[in-house]
């Protein structure tokens, strides 16, 4: 869509050509509106819900995480989503739409049991290991978005490393994260590589 043909549409038209069928597989505005989306709904989450107690493997500490800290996970659970928006638009029900689709319920409902129950997991570690392990395993960095995204991930991986081995000594969770992280990034380059490999956002 060229700017000269822009002015041919309705805000609606538009819209809905941006959003549906984007020329570019990789529509930066619609990934950042998706990101943007996410992550203030998981502050306003955050506000509902209160303060949250730190967990150091199954233990409650008397002192709450940062709100920082908690929303950390959100913009990282914001580009995976926007990832699996790009497969449901241009590949369909396809094995690795549906195989990401049910990796982002199984990560989100593992974050959701270690608030609730308290299991030897950390969610944010979890979330954001998962997504630059499955960027790495399949080779899908183009420059400069997808670089940028995955710079911005192992920014917040460190900021939730940082607190969980040198304020709370919590480094079994953050491993066990990791380390689920990876296997389940492992599936995701398995059905990556037998489906053509790369993400559609790579060819942009």
């Amino acid at each position: 869509m060229t700017i000269t043909r822009i002015w041919r549409y309705s805000p609606r038209e538009l819209f809905l050509r941006i959003l549906l069928k984007p020329v570019n597989p990789g529509a930066t505005l619609v990934r950042i509106a998706i990101i943007l989306a996410i992550t203030t709904a998981g502050a306003l989450w955050l506000i509902h819900k209160g303060p949250v107690p730190v967990v150091r493997i199954t233990t409650p500490l008397p002192e709450m995480a940062p709100f920082w800290y908690m929303l950390l996970a959100f913009p990282v659970l914001g580009m995976l989503v926007a990832d699996w928006v790009d497969l449901v638009r241009f590949r369909g029900q396809d094995l690795a739409t549906v195989e990401l689709g049910c990796q982002i319920a199984l990560i989100v409902g593992l974050s959701a049991v270690r608030l609730d129950s308290r299991i030897p997991l950390s969610g944010h570690a979890l979330l954001i290991a998962y997504f630059l392990f499955r960027r790495l395993w399949l080779r899908n960095i183009p420059p400069p978005k997808s670089r940028l995204e995955v710079w911005l991930a192992a920014g917040a991986l460190g900021g939730v490393a940082y607190p969980k081995l040198m304020w709370w000594d919590d480094p079994v969770t953050l491993l066990a994260g990791i380390g689920v992280a990876g296997g389940l990034a492992a599936v995701s380059g398995w059905v990556g590589r037998r489906r053509g490999g790369l993400h559609p956002s790579t060819t942009c």
